[in-house]
């Protein structure tokens, strides 16, 4: 594990940098809308759509232009525009200037994540773990965002942004440095020894053995995954103020995920197989589901911890194991497919915050949103469970 990350630490990297601006973002979008420009959450959910509707299409760009060009280029030609984007939003955050920047800052993150999926999909060949130690970087990133925003956030976005241009910086420098490097190793084949490890220890199957359902199914289980749990990301933060919790307590709550992430996935990358991963995605949506459930029992403080703690782990046995089986299945235009998870990722959080307004503006009721959210996490359970487990047992 040591020997990886000293010799993959570049992208590790530049993975927690991305990661660490977009995680100072989105918390706090939906409390600046609402409480600072004094948006409704059906107006702000619209321009939170707007954001993730361009976010997927960032992300499937990003995997498009990662086949078609040289990664390299792209990489810096997105990195550019993130520090644009973000000496805009430095000076002008007022009600116009905001969700322009806002939608801007979807598009291309989205696709710089894709960009840098789709890199360790094609490293993968040098050892199997790559995603889960991206996974473990990024969530470093997610506790660093995170808890930046208590200390940085007092009623001005400025010292917010000048995180994102610190952050962007290193990133187009490290980009610059290190992207020729990754392309000849993505480019080169894996090592004997290597390739016959993966072959006796994953068996994984030639490109199009996953059939269009099956991708179909897994594609949109993400999709409806992710707009149930961009509640957390959107509404949950009104619903706790509305309790009299304070912002504080969701700033701590988040960055007790990311801390929680990092240990749960640390355990994965020792233990995940590949022949279990159909379970292990199965497992995180039940999770999911059930800190909806929790949430509509009671409320509190201890109440709060223990959901965040069941939508954590299964944030941490989901989210990288849909990739990782798509990757398994799909050899080949690793850019395609994975610009495709994050699309799909990207339209459930896109259409997340409006069907949440909604049912609160319809029902005046957090514990209805909460109980639907668990609805959907079980039918989308038993939608895999029935359409996509028996299929990938049969070809194991």
């Amino acid at each position: 594990m040591l020997k990886l990350i000293r010799k993959m630490w570049p992208l590790l990297l530049l993975g927690f940098l991305v990661n660490t601006a977009y995680s100072v973002m989105w918390p706090l979008t939906t409390i600046y809308l609402h409480g600072d420009l004094d948006l409704n959450l059906v107006q702000s959910g619209l321009i939170l759509a707007a954001y993730s509707g361009c976010n997927v299409l960032g992300g499937y760009l990003g995997g498009v232009l990662t086949d078609r060009y040289s990664a390299k280029t792209v990489g810096v030609g997105m990195l550019a525009g993130l520090i644009g984007d973000a000496l805009v939003g430095f000076f002008w955050n007022g009600i116009v200037a905001y969700p322009i920047v806002l939608v801007i800052f979807g598009l291309l993150t989205g696709g710089m994540l894709t960009l840098i999926t789709a890199m360790t999909a094609q490293l993968s060949h040098l050892d199997g773990r790559l995603f889960n130690l991206l996974y473990i970087f990024i969530n470093v990133g997610l506790v660093v965002g995170t808890a930046s925003i208590g200390i940085l956030y007092h009623n001005s976005l400025r010292p917010i942004f000048g995180l994102l241009l610190g952050c962007y910086g290193l990133a187009a420098i490290l980009w610059r440095w290190r992207a020729s490097s990754f392309e000849r190793q993505s480019a080169a084949p894996a090592p004997a020894k290597q390739t016959a490890r993966t072959t006796a220890t994953t068996a994984t199957p030639a490109r199009g053995k996953l059939s269009r359902t099956n991708l179909v199914i897994i594609l949109l289980s993400l999709v409806f995954m992710w707009l149930t749990y961009v509640q957390w990301m959107s509404n949950v933060s009104v619903y706790i103020q509305n309790e009299g919790l304070g912002i504080k307590l969701y700033s701590y709550l988040w960055v007790y995920n990311g801390i929680l992430l990092i240990v749960v996935q640390a355990v994965m990358a020792k233990v995940s197989r590949s022949k279990v991963l159909p379970w292990q995605i199965l497992g995180g949506l039940i999770a999911i589901g059930s800190s909806f459930l929790l949430l509509t029992s009671e409320s509190g403080v201890v109440v709060l911890f223990a959901a965040m703690t069941l939508l954590t782990v299964g944030e941490a046995v989901y989210v990288p194991g849909v990739p990782a089986l798509i990757n398994l299945y799909t050899v080949g235009n690793e850019g395609k497919y994975q610009g495709l998870v994050n699309a799909f990722s990207s339209l459930g959080k896109a259409l997340g915050p409006v069907m949440g307004g909604a049912v609160i503006a319809q029902f005046a009721s957090f514990p209805v949103l909460f109980w639907i959210c668990a609805g959907i996490d079980a039918v989308i359970g038993m939608s895999f469970l029935v359409g996509v487990v028996p299929a990938l047992q049969r070809k194991q």
